[in-house]
């Protein structure tokens, strides 16, 4: 089987890497995976906007063209029946394909779904100690999240951060909700998240940016202080 790229999502290639090119297309040639190119080079001032959103706690992000004008990474979408498919399982799918295409290609790859600290299956990058550079920066990135201040969870993450979570929904919700707290964002924290969306933020989401992180955790000090 193979993938047809099409053209919004070859010309979201432009600018991005030869490298990590190389590799979404041959892994197109060959994948059983249907997948597309939603993201390639992203600008400083998109990113702003993820960062002030919730969505993202660094400007530092592989997508932004580096100093010799080139993007170090993609996101992809999992496609099925020409819709988006955002389930943890078709994304560790869509690595094996991609991890493979980049052996056969002679490129190193990361993927955001081996990261500890969040699970982020779409995004395929260069890592920085092979391919070093990204814009300047500084004058406004916030310091990089850690544990208890992760930017966003979503289904799949697992770790510390979502322990936490766990914990604050329990307890902003007590007697309605009894998870186990095992840092596993499966499908019983999936459903507590948009029960808890729903009636702190008027969202059905299962998309935990840190503004309704706030909220949570807000609503589990009131609980505390009433009991």
């Amino acid at each position: 089987m193979s993938v047809t790229l099409t053209k919004a999502s070859l010309a979201r290639l432009d600018g991005v890497h030869p490298h990590l090119v190389s590799v979404i297309k041959a892994a197109a040639e060959t994948s059983a995976v249907q997948f597309q190119v939603p993201c390639g080079v992203r600008s400083l001032a998109a990113q702003r906007k993820l960062v002030r959103d919730g969505y993202s706690r660094t400007l530092k992000s592989r997508h932004i063209p580096a100093p010799n004008g080139l993007s170090h990474a993609v996101d992809l979408v999992v496609m099925q029946a020409g819709k988006p498919v955002w389930a943890p399982a078709a994304y560790h799918r869509l690595a094996d394909v991609i991890k493979t295409a980049a052996r056969s290609v002679g490129v190193t790859v990361e993927w955001g779904g081996d990261w500890g600290s969040f699970f982020d299956g779409p995004h395929f990058q260069l890592p920085w100690s092979n391919y070093p550079g990204v814009a300047s920066v500084a004058d406004a990135a916030p310091p990089q999240p850690t544990g208890k201040e992760l930017a966003t969870l979503v289904p799949g993450a697992r770790g510390s951060a979502v322990m936490d979570l766990q914990r604050d929904l329990n307890a902003a919700f007590p007697g309605g909700l009894q998870l186990t707290v095992d840092g596993d964002y499966g499908p019983a924290t999936r459903r507590a998240v948009q029960s808890a969306a729903g009636a702190l933020i008027g969202k059905d989401t299962d998309i935990v940016t840190a503004a309704l992180r706030d909220k949570i955790a807000a609503a589990a000090r009131k609980a505390a202080r009433s009991v």
